[in-house]
């Protein structure tokens, strides 16, 4: 039941042509960047976990690993900490500072 969830929202996400129309105007993925990733994260460079440029450009990746965290790693699950829409405006951003 879980992989059926998570591929419609997959699906759902790959379906948004712009990564404008991924965020609503009222969340803003810089500020969530700052405050939940930022700690383990660079834009360009690594720490404790990859620099956004270095991480995987699957948009389904990008969801699954968020909202689920990674097993044997420090990458928590964010699902209970941030919105579905949240975490679709972080994979958007995400994406955007790899060049996508």
């Amino acid at each position: 039941m879980k992989k059926i969830i998570l591929t419609s929202m997959a699906l759902a996400f790959l379906g948004m042509t712009s990564s404008a129309a991924m965020a609503s105007d009222d969340i803003n993925a810089k500020k969530i960047f700052s405050k939940k990733c930022k700690m383990c994260h660079s834009l360009t460079k690594k720490k404790v976990g990859p620099a956004f440029k270095d991480m995987n450009k699957d948009s389904s990746i990008l969801l699954s690993t968020i909202t689920d965290g990674r097993k044997g790693t420090m990458m928590k699950s964010y699902k209970k900490k941030l919105s579905s829409d949240e975490i679709a405006a972080m994979v958007s951003f995400i994406q955007v500072q790899q060049g996508s």
